[in-house]
């Protein structure tokens, strides 16, 4: 795992590297000629000792960000001696180029390759979006990284908040790709690269994978469970020390059982949240002594977070999100890099699956269902647009009910604008590799073959829960699900801060309370959003 960067207009150096080294503190490297500036910092995962980027090969440079989890089958097939992912990529493109090299790969990626002989450069990232890229084209300028602020810095262009994006954050506390908070600055979608044409300017943008009108076909859990347990072998490929999340829920469980037949005293790790009902620590250690995991216990307690730590963490997204999530999510990775470098993790099923509590919630329009606020009525009028309007033609294909409606915006928006973006930004602030089995494209595209009545009419989640069930009681398996989040109740400590400096963001009416605001995930969304600002902009 790393972080990379690039301009065709800056000259990149050791200095502009300090921005993302917690994405990648064991090496850097950088690349400089006549027509692109690159740079790389490295989290030593696979091929530690000669794994060293930029790659160079001739007329082809390589920077990465990721893993390529079939990159031993590949290399059999180039009957090379590759040592590493990386090597097998920039292999396998010289051999077979760009959209089979895309088609043939299984991982988690987003990189840039340069090649000198068609004076292209492409810009790539995996197919669910689990790696970020973002990118800025203006005339001759093209400049791209895995996080915002270093990307901030070497364009060094004004910037200007895009309306909508505004609009979206505030009705689902995050921001989606392509969007991001800047007008200017593009979030490149999964399943998609960018051609760059280094002779004329021209940027195209190109999908290379995605969702389609499913073919139905009879539900197959076996498929699951097979691909699942190949999916998970993959992925515990390594040369350095890995661990798992074990929240103690259906997904992660299902993660640990395929782990633990490989192997044994392995170390998962589970955050307790210091509210009962958001506990799941008793189906935590019962999941470890089942498969004989090692059980590492971290307590998170809310009242002790600090507006110094909230702006910690907002810097590492460069743009606004409140996902109260993130505070578990980087304590228990802070946690968990303290003893290993690599974990995995049971994100994705949900959203596949329609594993929330909305997908019940039938008499409810859309909007009820799918954001976390519907009143917009704080924000000036020229922050309100219509946001589900926006989402909904850009789905990737029509669907004739809204449950299936609600789970391709899950998958398109919630889990790559939320759920991929927290896992990324908070593992990675702490130097942790994140792997998630269940998004193996594999698995993505069978969970869209899969009928109506399949997913949404026998229980929640029914084909994981086959997966574990004759493992444990029916108490474990149907028990209610519990969302990995913080109580909000302390955010009200904030309430004076919000009120001292709502106003210079220019976004909400004149007549705006704090104290009318009720919802106090909307509080947070609130209070996340002028700590970014004051990042940004002062």
């Amino acid at each position: 795992m790393c972080g990379i960067i690039g301009s065709t207009n800056y000259k990149i150096n050791r200095i502009t590297l300090n921005s993302l080294r917690h994405r990648g503190p064991d090496e850097y490297g950088v690349y400089n000629d006549e027509k692109i500036n690159l740079g790389h910092v490295r989290l030593s995962i696979i091929d530690k000792t000669t794994g060293t980027q930029p790659l160079v090969d001739n007329n082809l440079v390589l920077i990465f960000n990721g893993e390529i989890y079939n990159y031993i089958e590949l290399n059999d097939k180039l009957k090379e001696n590759n040592t590493s992912d990386t090597r097998v990529l920039l292999s396998y493109y010289k051999k077979y180029g760009i959209e089979k090299t895309l088609k043939d790969i299984n991982g988690m990626f987003s990189f840039s390759l340069y090649d000198k002989e068609k004076q292209k450069i492409y810009l790539v990232r995996d197919r669910v979006g689990i790696k970020p890229l973002f990118y800025y084209h203006k005339k001759n300028n093209l400049s791209f990284c895995s996080e915002i602020n270093p990307l901030k810095e070497i364009i060094n262009a004004p910037l200007s908040i895009d309306p909508l994006s505004v609009s979206i954050f505030f009705n689902c506390y995050y921001i989606p790709s392509p969007k991001t908070i800047y007008k200017e600055i593009h979030s490149l979608e999964p399943g998609n690269y960018i051609e760059y044409n280094l002779k004329t300017n021209k940027l195209n943008n190109k999908t290379y994978w995605g969702l389609s009108t499913p073919k139905i076909h009879p539900l197959n859990a076996e498929y699951l469970k097979n691909t699942l347990k190949d999916s998970v072998n993959l992925r515990l490929r390594s040369e350095v020390p890995m661990g798992a999340y074990l929240s103690g829920g259906i997904d992660s469980t299902a993660i640990i059982k395929y782990i633990s037949k490989n192997r044994k005293n392995f170390n998962t790790y589970t955050a307790l949240i210091d509210d009962k009902e958001l506990n799941e620590e008793e189906y935590a250690i019962k999941a470890s002594n089942k498969y004989k995991v090692k059980y590492n216990p971290l307590k998170i307690k809310s009242q002790e977070i600090k507006l110094s730590f909230l702006k910690k963490l907002i810097k590492h997204f460069g743009q606004p999100f409140a996902d109260s999530s993130i505070v578990p999510t980087y304590n228990i990775s802070k946690k968990i890099a303290e003893n290993v470098t690599v974990a995995l993790g049971g994100d994705g099923p949900d959203e596949l699956f329609g594993g929330y509590n909305k997908y019940e919630h039938k008499t409810k329009n859309l909007e009820e269902r799918f954001f976390r606020n519907n009143n917009l009525d704080f924000l000036k009028s020229f922050y309100i647009k219509n946001t589900m309007h926006y989402l909904q033609e850009n789905l990737p294909y029509k669907t004739t009910n809204d449950e299936q409606t609600l789970r391709l915006l899950d998958i398109k928006y919630f889990l790559e604008g939320d759920i991929l973006q927290k896992i990324d930004r908070m593992s990675m602030a702490n130097s942790l590799e994140v792997r998630v089995p269940f998004l193996d494209h594999r698995i993505v595209e069978w969970s869209n073959t899969i009928g109506y009545n399949d997913l949404f009419g026998i229980r929640k989640k029914h084909v994981v829960k086959k997966v574990i069930e004759n493992d444990f009681d029916p108490n474990f398996i149907e028990r209610p699900k519990i969302g990995f989040m913080l109580n909000l109740n302390w955010v009200s400590k904030f309430d004076y801060y919000i009120k001292n400096n709502i106003n210079k963001l220019n976004i909400v009416n004149n007549n705006f309370n704090i104290k009318q605001i009720k919802d106090n995930y909307l509080k947070f969304a609130i209070l996340m959003f002028i700590l970014w600002y004051e990042e940004n902009y002062e």
